[in-house]
């Protein structure tokens, strides 16, 4: 029995063992979004330093996304004059926010509601977003347009 019960848990050792938990698509509010050749995503949220260019999305209730969006722009304008006004469209749905230049990079802190779900994306990129011309590579799969 001893024995039965040591050859079982190897073998469940085996099977997860080399497992590939790589993140193949990104999941913005249910929309599948393919994770770039050369890329990796940290989860179906998040992808870091693919090509430059960070993304991150969080989810909210309405009173929550708020509140959280407002002290996020606060803490980041103390350390950071360039604060100017951007506005996205993603999925049919429109997204305020401010662009923040730091150095050779852009941060936008963008929120609004995509299929009902409030929603806080943060996107760093070494591109300066001004026009849908900007919206190349896998941004253009994300947003729609810039206004």
């Amino acid at each position: 029995m001893k024995n039965i019960i040591t050859i079982t848990l190897l073998l469940v050792t085996f099977s997860f063992y080399g497992q590939d938990n790589k993140v193949s698509f990104l999941n913005l509010v249910g929309n599948n979004i393919q994770v770039p050749n050369g890329c990796q995503a940290q989860s179906e949220y998040e992808m870091q330093a693919c090509n430059g260019t960070s993304i991150k999305w969080d989810y909210y209730s309405a009173d929550m996304l708020s509140a959280v969006f407002d002290a996020t722009i606060s803490a980041f304008a103390e350390s950071n004059s360039s604060k100017s006004e951007v506005t996205f469209t993603s999925f049919g749905s429109q997204l305020k926010g401010y662009k923040f230049k730091m150095g050779t990079t852009y941060q936008y802190f963008l929120h609004g509601t995509i299929k009902d779900q409030p929603l806080m994306i943060n996107l760093g990129t070494p591109k300066d977003i001004a026009n849908n011309d900007d919206l190349d590579g896998f941004l253009s799969l994300f947003f729609d347009e810039v206004g």
